[in-house]
């Protein structure tokens, strides 16, 4: 497929609308004064002035606050609509200014929305939503929830239907009609219990069963929402009424409602909160069955929070129990042994596992901790040797293949780089698909400093096979390897069976049907609408749309390719990148392989660089950033951690409020992080204070982007004088370690790519 067949599929939409538009504005604003800058002139058409209103530029930088960007917004739509009345531009301003004044003014608000649903009947789901809100904020509930009432009738299938019956049992909360609250509420979590308004719509079903003095239904409806929404602050509102002992019977909390809590709490990564309720469950219950297993947990929890301390004699005291879990917390404990540098007690574990009744994968893990313990001590022969255990017996094969990797680094690490040669060359020889790529780049390295001529060719054979991996991109840098530096238009040598007649014709052939299958795409309401809504800057609303493409034309292979294309088009980055990485994966980051042209800005979104740029930070590459939240939350703004980070660079709340403590910010809170912009802001000059904390070095910054900036100086004194490429391969925590390889290896695709598209 030719780049100009590539570019007329990127650009062209049922709609009309021009979307490299949206990214061709001007990437940051001085703007010196806290009043609204002016209207620009500059706008050559209609569409480049809705633009200019729907998304200013101005809002990626941090002079304006959120009601001055509005303020802004308004004052440019209703330019707009003066300036170009009767147009599509004009109903979609005034349809934009609607959803804009649904806080500040619902009246006026009204007024645009009720024009809208003659103006833009493709969105009369959405404007009907957006009227019952208004009408809900006016205190009018009997005619707001008529109005929601309406969505499913007047467009089937509409993806707001849940939406829309959670709501209406609210406006009928608002008109004191419980019989249609409860009514509603229970139409609406019977088709899902995993919208955002689900423990509020509890809260009020609880209050109106209550209220109609069916107290025990009540209290059931409320001791659901306090044990499977404890994160909510609905769940307090529940535990305050359940506390007054409704009806006149004391509330006595179960100790199975506590393990459940504890569960819901840890699935949100509330790990303090956790920790109490396992703690009540495990003081409420001593012959539960499931003790075992909620200590496993406790200490989990205890790790993620770093209260290793106590994690240690959790799992201690579970390890000797001889519980099914027991086996699991031996793991965890020689962990938390590695992690404290308590290596005679680690030492000590390795060798009771060795004849214990764990399984041999276990043992194989405990063994690895044992000697990466022994290695940062410099004992590299007492290493070793435990590393060749682990390759002789470990289950699966790939902990037999790590013990193999093990030996040959130790080698290399001791400067016996001829025996870390051929131990890397036999783990090579059995193409192991995990670690080979490491293996042939660290048997170059050891070939150079053995001074040994086949070097490069050991370099040409890794990025051969594998030639989008974090070491071939090492290997360029090192040695001259003829390879094309373009966008892998071409097929990779493991594709190339067929003769250069046989290539064109198939290339032909599949821009065909892209061209066939995308036109079928288009012609699907639910792309229509999501370009829609893209265009009036509704992400989030966009997003929800194409997931229904997604449910659709998922299960065909065929359509894939141009189906991922298409959503990172309409803003939906998550989506699309999840489907290229789910199809494509290997060609795209490892082997290489013929793919389209057009599936690598979905599998590198760039839609978010004027956002990056626009914060002004000094001397951080946008790329860097790009790669950072690929890695982090494959652009998933709603992403949440383990740990507890969020949103799309997985931002940890603590550390959100010291940058923004830094730069003059406002407190940020938990809720604010998964706001896009927020979130950007708050990781964009988190990054730019540690590239200037380690002098710009950008393997140290994103070290301390995953595992801290305290901990990774330390690193930096332990190897200090060690080329880049060993710190990274020298890096403690496995975790880190492989989070560094990814982010460098993306960020140098990113930088590849830039020049390109």
């Amino acid at each position: 497929m030719n780049q100009r067949m590539v570019r007329k599929l990127r650009s062209v939409t049922a709609l009309g609308f021009c979307w490299a538009l949206l990214f061709s504005w001007p990437v940051s604003a001085d703007i010196s004064s806290p009043s609204l800058p002016s209207p620009p002139d500059t706008c050559e058409t209609v569409e480049a002035c809705f633009q200019a209103a729907a998304l200013p530029k101005e809002r990626l930088g941090k002079s304006l606050n959120k009601e001055q960007v509005l303020s802004l917004k308004l004052e440019r739509l209703q330019r707009l609509r003066e300036q170009f009345p009767a147009t599509v531009w004009a109903a979609r301003a005034g349809l934009l200014s609607g959803v804009l004044l649904l806080e500040r003014d619902p009246a006026e608000a009204l007024q645009f929305l009720r024009a809208a649903q003659n103006d833009v009947p493709l969105l009369d789901d959405y404007v009907r939503l957006w009227i019952g809100e208004a009408l809900l904020k006016l205190g009018e509930g009997k005619q707001a929830a008529e109005m929601f009432e309406t969505i499913p009738q007047a467009v089937p299938n509409s993806p707001l239907a849940v939406k829309a019956a959670y709501r209406a049992g609210e406006a009928w909360y608002q008109t004191l009609s419980c019989r249609e609250v409860i009514a509603w509420i229970a139409k609406a979590m019977a088709l899902s219990q995993k919208e955002v308004e689900t423990p509020l719509a509890l809260l009020r079903q609880g209050a109106c069963q209550l209220r109609e003095n069916h107290i025990q239904e009540g209290r059931e409806t409320l001791k659901q929402l306090w044990v499977r929404f404890a994160f909510s602050s609905e769940a307090k509102e529940a535990e305050v009424l359940l506390a007054s002992n409704l009806g006149g019977e004391p509330w006595i909390v179960q100790p199975t409602e506590r393990l459940t809590r504890a569960q819901v709490y840890l699935g949100q990564a509330f790990h303090a909160e956790a920790i109490e309720e396992l703690r009540k469950f495990l003081a409420a219950d001593l012959s539960s069955p499931q003790r075992a297993e909620a200590k496993l947990k406790l200490g989990i929890a205890q790790v993620r929070l770093k209260l290793y301390d106590q994690a240690r004699e959790t799992f201690r005291a579970l390890a000797k129990e001889g519980a099914t879990e027991s086996s699991e917390a031996s793991v965890w404990l020689a962990r938390v042994y590695l992690r404290q540098g308590q290596g005679d007690k680690l030492l000590e574990l390795a060798h009771t596992a060795a004849g214990s009744s764990l399984s041999q994968e276990q043992k194989g893990q405990i063994m690895l901790f044992a000697g990466l313990w022994l290695e940062d001590q410099g004992r590299f022969e007492d290493a070793i040797a435990r590393y060749r255990q682990v390759a002789k017996v470990g289950e699966p094969a790939s902990q037999r293949a790590e013990g193999q990797w093990r030996v040959g680094w130790g080698y290399y690490r001791m400067g016996r780089y001829r025996e870390a040669f051929d131990q890397l060359r036999a783990l090579v020889e059995q193409h192991d698909g995990e670690f080979e790529p490491q293996a042939l780049y660290w048997m170059a390295r050891a070939a150079e400093l053995n001074q040994q001529p086949q070097a490069h060719d050991v370099y040409v054979q890794l990025c051969r096979r594998f030639i989008y991996t974090y070491y071939c991109q090492l290997a360029r840098e090192r040695t001259q390897i003829s390879l094309p530096d373009s966008v892998a238009a071409e097929p990779s040598s493991t594709s190339a069976s067929v003769n250069d007649g046989e290539l064109v014709t198939g290339v032909n052939s599949a821009a065909a049907g892209a061209v066939t299958t995308r036109a079928e795409i288009e012609q699907q309401a639910a792309y229509r609408r999501a370009l829609e809504l893209k265009a009036l800057g509704l992400d989030s609303d966009a997003v929800r749309e194409v997931a229904g493409l997604i449910d659709r034309y998922s299960r065909e292979p065929g359509l894939l390719m141009v189906l991922s294309t298409m959503l990172s088009e309409a803003g939906a980055y998550h989506h699309g990148l999840r489907l290229a990485r789910a199809k494509f994966r290997d060609q795209l980051e490892r082997t290489g392989g013929s793919v389209s042209p057009a599936l690598w800005p979905v599998a590198y979104p760039m839609g978010l660089l004027p956002t990056i740029k626009g914060q002004g930070a000094k001397g951080v590459d946008p790329y860097l950033v790009a790669a950072i939240i690929r890695e982090e939350s494959q652009y998933d703004w709603r992403a949440v951690s383990r740990v507890g980070a969020i949103g799309l660079m997985q931002v940890m709340p603590g550390t959100a409020n010291n940058v923004a403590q830094r730069l003059g910010l406002p407190a940020v809170g938990r809720e604010d992080l998964f706001d896009q912009e927020t979130n950007i802001r708050i990781g964009v000059h988190y990054v730019e204070q540690l590239l200037e904390q380690f002098s710009g070095n950008v393997a140290y910054t994103i070290a301390s982007y995953n595992a801290g900036p305290i901990v990774v100086g330390n690193w930096v004194t332990l190897h200090r004088g060690r080329s880049q490429d060993e710190f990274v391969e020298l890096i403690p925590y496995q975790e880190t370690r492989q989070y560094v390889k990814r982010v460098l290896r993306s960020y140098r695709e990113y930088a590849r790519l830039g020049k390109t598209f």
